[in-house]
């Protein structure tokens, strides 16, 4: 190191110049025996440069990425050690995750040829893959998941997605601009919600951001209930046009079964592998065949038992069975003279009239295969008395296309 006399602002001052430990030092002094004395002093103190020597080369990197990292951010080394020693004890830091790492893959596409070139299952997507959630949840889930991906952008990291990026999103409609209702707001964030829950579970993010966020005010579930006359026609179209699929609708019609888990149901001689026991009247679910996962026993009415009877030989499952019932809806929409068909509106007929018929949530709940809450919230008293005993008392007259309503 140098003592010289140089100007600085004009004025003359007395500078200190060299390197230590590889990194150039200034110093200045406004006198040159204060500079000499600096200097001396820092000759002979080497405790600094023997400690340095004493440290492994990897400890050395740590000391210096450490210190260039919390420079970056803002903040000393020794606030980052006295911070972690509070608040991070038995915890490990934070992972750095892009967006399309955390949302991942889902995997190979079954549909898609080139099976190879597919990405193995990764993130969030990945994980829900391989723990048995449904095909048709899966696929809901990704579409979700990558719009809001695409949204932000893949290579952002899920650490700088804040409440409001994320309302942003929800405001104007995703990547595509659509005009999002309050319910389809609502219902995109939630997946966004569980993304960042499981980011959380990675060490990736130590808080989630839709926690932040207001919550949004949905209109109340105003389920659709077909009248009885509407439920005459649709039968009768499925008799004549989509026989196949007749004994489906009249399982979502008058036992509440679900599409899906209709979709599922097996007819056979042998007792394991057949869900229906006609003696007590009943279709038993195995928890593996239902949308909860949870075993379920549903009561055959009368009515229905009739109408599956219009089969002499029922085989279920049914083949091309998705193909089958889209069909059908799609002429049932035309013949009720329906713009869109109403979601679910088969089953909301069955819970509505069932709940008229008993007046017991508990009994609605446990054949619909839900919760009594669901059953107050969207059912209660959405049909006359009169109506629900005309509702099941439809019968089919023969084998052909005519009906009666039987009294009770």
């Amino acid at each position: 190191m140098k003592v010289k006399q140089i100007k600085q602002r004009g004025e003359l001052v007395w500078l200190v110049d060299g390197r230590v430990n590889g990194k150039r030092k200034r110093m200045f002094f406004d006198t040159g025996r204060q500079a000499e004395r600096w200097l001396k002093a820092e000759q002979e103190d080497v405790t600094e440069q023997q400690w340095w020597l004493n440290l492994t080369n990897g400890d050395r990197v740590d000391l210096v990425n450490a210190f260039e990292s919390s420079r970056r951010e803002s903040f000393s080394l020794m606030d980052a050690v006295q911070g972690h020693a509070v608040f991070g004890r038995g915890k490990t830091h934070l992972r750095k995750m892009t967006l399309a790492e955390a949302v991942g893959h889902d995997g190979v596409d079954r549909r898609r040829k080139d099976k190879e070139n597919q990405p193995e299952p990764s993130g969030f997507l990945g994980d829900k893959s391989v723990v048995g959630i449904g095909k048709h949840n899966l696929s809901t889930l990704k579409t979700q998941l990558t719009n809001f991906r695409d949204y932000c952008g893949g290579n952002t990291q899920c650490l700088v997605v804040s409440p409001e990026l994320i309302m942003s999103w929800a405001t104007d409609g995703g990547v595509h601009e659509k005009n999002w209702e309050l319910n389809t707001r609502d219902t995109y964030i939630k997946p966004v919600k569980n993304l960042f829950n499981w980011l959380i579970r990675k060490d990736v993010v130590k808080e989630n951001p839709v926690l932040k966020m207001e919550k949004i005010i949905v209109d109340p579930f105003d389920p659709y209930v077909l009248d009885v006359e509407e439920c005459r026609k649709i039968l009768k179209l499925c008799h004549e046009k989509h026989f196949d699929v007749l004994p489906l609708l009249d399982l979502n019609l008058f036992c509440g079964i679900r599409p899906s888990e209709t979709r599922r149901l097996q007819t056979g001689k042998n007792r394991r592998d057949n869900d229906f026991d006609w003696v007590d009247k009943e279709v038993r679910f195995k928890g593996r065949k239902t949308k909860t996962k949870m075993p379920r026993v549903v009561s055959m009415s009368d009515n229905c038992i009739a109408w599956l009877n219009c089969h002499a030989d029922l085989q279920l499952p049914i083949t091309n069975a998705n193909h089958k019932w889209n069909a059908f809806l799609q002429d049932a929409k035309k013949e009720l003279g329906y713009d869109l068909w109403p979601h679910d509106c088969i089953r909301h007929s069955f819970c509505s009239y069932l709940l008229r018929k008993h007046e017991d949530l508990g009994k609605v709940a446990l054949q619909a295969g839900h919760s009594e809450s669901v059953s107050m919230k969207h059912y209660l008293k959405l049909v006359s008395k009169a109506d629900a005993e005309k509702f099941w008392n439809i019968y089919p007259e023969d084998a052909g296309t005519q009906f009666q309503v039987v009294a009770a």
